[in-house]
């Protein structure tokens, strides 16, 4: 399956192997193309990205409760590194400030 993922000036369609995360997939597409300082352990959120377009999967418990930690509540807001898609999505990365 593939994610066509929105960077900065860019969009590009990324493989996502079978129960693969968002974030692994992303990374490799290259060291500045996401952002995850706890490595994909749900506890940082920094690999945020938006949902553009398509089904990004349910959201399990320690995702939403990251969520409510960091106050996020739009709901096109998601953790990369929690999310393991099954259909077609269209995201961006969200970088840090």
């Amino acid at each position: 399956m593939n994610v066509t993922l929105q960077l900065v000036g860019e969009v590009r369609d990324i493989p996502v192997a079978p129960g693969q995360s968002l974030m692994q997939a992303i990374a490799t597409q290259g060291r500045d193309a996401i952002t995850a300082l706890c490595g994909g352990c749900c506890i940082c959120g920094t690999c945020r990205v938006r949902v553009l377009d398509g089904d990004p999967g349910p959201m399990g418990e320690g995702e939403a409760h990251l969520r409510r930690q960091l106050d996020i509540t739009d709901p096109a807001i998601r953790l990369s590194c929690q999310m393991r898609p099954g259909s077609c999505l269209r995201v961006a990365v969200i970088h840090p400030r």
